[in-house]
């Protein structure tokens, strides 16, 4: 029984662009079900207004690519079992346009992020901040700000005064006693496993002091911008990693699979 390489080579090599796929799907879910980092993406500030945190459409992005490569993966498989030059030839070049639609919006996103509509300047995130904190019906990005303060061990994007005149405290949606979001205040040790949705101050009293000299000893007094900046430029730097090792495999496997199409095209 004789045995063709080349087409044995081709199934292989899509098996592994099968398995590419496969990562996409299930790096998207792990992603989709880390709550706290899909929460704080939600603080990044977008030119479109969007309904839902940045890196959940970032999730269901890669699952949906992950689900075209394996559905590109199928049809490549048939279209060499079945022997159809006009096959093969559509499954090169839809993968070749994929490759280069994913390489222009990686670049795009590491070199310009601001044509992505993604932005980081201290005004836009301040007057983001102001505009939703404590407001009715921005209760996740509530939530967002609070995580990011307790998490960061910060208070506001510059200090605590930028609540002082947020939307939260003009409107008077926050308690009368409060200053600055219990969030902003030093947690009490007693409770290590606090969930940022119900902070337990050390000393609220010393926390909501108006008094610098008293309550730098119960608040954080730094701004979030800083770190917001460097966890949002971390996570980039992590999904461009593996985007770029993702891409080098489908090159690399385009590259075998055009090879062993062209050698067989030539016997």
């Amino acid at each position: 029984m004789k045995v063709d390489m080349s087409k044995c080579l081709v199934l292989l090599v899509n098996t592994a662009y099968m398995m590419c796929g496969v990562c996409l799907v299930l790096g998207g879910a792990y992603l989709l079900s880390d709550t706290e980092r899909v929460l704080l993406s939600r603080l990044v500030y977008n030119a479109v207004p969007l309904h839902q945190p940045l890196f959940y459409y970032v999730a269901l992005a890669l699952m949906i690519i992950g689900l075209l490569v394996l559905a590109l993966s199928v049809f490549g498989c048939y279209a060499v079992q079945v022997e159809n030059s006009c096959l093969v030839a559509l499954y090169l070049f839809i993968l070749l346009v994929v490759l280069l639609a994913e390489s222009v919006f990686g670049i795009l996103t590491a070199i310009c992020p601001e044509y992505m509509g993604l932005k980081t300047e201290n005004e836009d995130v301040t007057d983001q901040w102001q505009r939703n904190y404590g407001v009715p019906g921005r209760e996740q990005y509530t939530a967002a700000i609070d995580l990011a303060q307790t998490k960061f061990e910060c208070c506001g994007i510059n200090s605590g005064k930028d609540f002082m005149t947020s939307w939260w405290r003009l409107r008077e949606l926050a308690a009368p006693n409060l200053l600055v979001p219990l969030s902003c205040c030093h947690p009490d040790p007693k409770n290590p496993d606090q969930s940022f949705l119900d902070p337990q101050p050390l000393n609220e009293t010393l926390c909501q002091d108006k008094q610098p000299d008293n309550y730098i000893l119960a608040r954080y007094t730094e701004g979030c911008l800083e770190p917001l900046v460097l966890w949002l430029r971390h996570q980039t730097s992590l999904l461009l990693l593996a985007g770029l090792i993702k891409l080098s495999i489908q090159l690399l496997l385009l590259f075998v699979i055009i090879l062993s199409c062209t050698r067989q095209s030539s016997k």
